[in-house]
């Protein structure tokens, strides 16, 4: 039925699973059977499945009103909601908070933001980003094939440089060695794209975590850098957190790992605790350079979906959540640093907090991508009562984004999980042929 009724583009399908409940870090299928939830519906359940906190506000809300536009008149927690999030957020400057529904339309926000302070047009991504398919998101995202993107005419003005990633780059340079030649060589090419646009860019945007792209961690020195190019050119520095933020990688903002404060930050996904709601947080000069209603929607600030925003905030601040993914968070990683010294088709291991990722290669010399043997053990996991999916430019990485607050039993099961799969990959016991039913990344 999905099949008949549903749009093709919306999804990449690992495997038939259909959700029926959902609680916690478990999740059940229509058929009653049981899975641990290594995904987290796409880092979205930070907080995890349907916290009771979380529930309880949003029915309270319910009995109170459903929503009323802020675009005419005034609601109390849309506000509330704007002042924990500049509270929250790197900058002693003043700021102020614009909403939306996704990361996608949150960053094409940004982008007019960006645009109308600078009164410039040209925009600096990185290739293998994503930050979305609205059309100004899709439009600066890198991962996403320019023939496919071509049909449907993005916006222009929009350039494409080489992220750093230390495993894997296009100058052949062992990140993990010489951090600082990576960072170097990478920023020189940043400043020439800015050199050749003559300047005239309004804004850089970048992940400071790649995240489909498989968990792309830069050198330590690079986003610091890059901010500095920034504010040498006089351009914006947007900092894209859909994936990375509220608490993911072990602080409230993968940003803050790098010691830099970005001129405006977008964030969305696990910020309203399964509610659909995204943000743009910023120098007020900046949010209020954009004239009216160019940012307006008509559900903007959605009151429901504010109080689980809010709400949200609460539980991660109070169960000391973002602690906690820091602490498990290397564990896990540890973990994962064992397992791959026992197999030779983990090439590398990289992640921060329960930002996890997995490299699978067809041999760690070699580095080659292996997608095939990355998607059985998934289909494997999957039939073990593990959700695990793959990411990354190219298709090969395991993607590890619990909630943060799953149990340490869950935890330790999903471990156990994807060793055995791995093992029965390896000896034989998952066929080829699954990789041909997932459509994944």
């Amino acid at each position: 039925m999905d099949e008949e009724y549903i749009a093709k583009a919306i999804a990449f399908k690992y495997y038939p699973l259909v959700v029926a409940r959902t609680e916690g870090s478990k999740v059940w299928d229509i058929d009653g059977n049981e899975y641990i939830d290594f995904l987290a519906s796409a880092a979205l359940y930070n907080v995890g499945h349907r916290h009771p906190e979380v529930v309880k506000a949003i029915r309270e809300q319910l009995d109170r009103s459903m929503n009323y536009t802020i675009a005419y008149l005034y609601e109390k927690e849309p506000v509330e909601l704007a002042m924990q999030l500049a509270k929250i957020t790197p900058g002693g400057f003043k700021k102020k908070v614009t909403f939306g529904f996704t990361g996608s339309d949150a960053v094409d926000s940004s982008i007019k933001i960006a645009r109308a302070y600078t009164k410039r047009k040209h925009v600096i991504s990185f290739k293998e980003s994503y930050h979305g398919t609205t059309y100004g998101a899709l439009s600066v995202t890198g991962i996403v094939k320019p023939e496919a993107k071509e049909y449907v005419y993005p916006i222009k003005d929009v350039h494409f440089v080489d992220f750093p990633d230390p495993y894997r780059n296009p100058w052949g340079i062992d990140g993990y060695e010489k951090p600082d030649e990576l960072t170097n060589t990478a920023l020189e090419h940043v400043e020439k794209k800015i050199r050749d646009l003559s300047g005239d860019v309004a804004a850089v945007i970048t992940e400071p975590i790649q995240g489909d792209a498989g968990v792309i961690i830069p050198p330590p020195g690079f986003i610091k850098g890059l901010k500095e190019l920034t504010e040498k050119y006089g351009a914006i520095y947007i900092d894209e957190e859909v994936q990375s933020g509220m608490g993911r990688t072990g602080k409230w903002w993968a940003i803050e790992h790098f010691n830099t404060e970005p001129d405006l930050l977008v964030t969305a996904k696990a910020l309203g605790g399964g509610m659909p709601i995204s943000a743009v947080i910023g120098k007020a000069e900046l949010m209020d350079s954009v004239p009216p209603p160019l940012l307006l929607y008509t559900h903007i600030g959605h009151v429901v979906s504010a109080v689980a925003a809010l709400t949200t905030i609460k539980v991660i601040t109070n169960e000391r959540l973002v602690e906690r993914a820091n602490e498990i968070g290397g564990y896990v990683l540890n973990k994962f640093r064992e397992i791959m010294e026992k197999y030779n088709i983990i090439g590398d291991v990289r992640g921060k907090g329960l930002m996890i990722g997995i490299d699978i290669v067809k041999e760690k010399e070699t580095k080659e991508p292996d997608r095939v043997t990355a998607l059985k053990i998934c289909w494997r996991s999957w039939e073990r009562g593990l959700i695990l999916i793959t990411f990354g430019k190219n298709g090969n990485v395991l993607r590890i984004a619990p909630p943060l607050n799953i149990p340490r039993s869950d935890l330790e099961k999903g471990l156990e999980i994807i060793e055995e799969s791995l093992k029965d990959v390896l000896d034989g016991k998952v066929s080829d042929e699954v990789a041909e039913l997932m459509q994944g990344w």
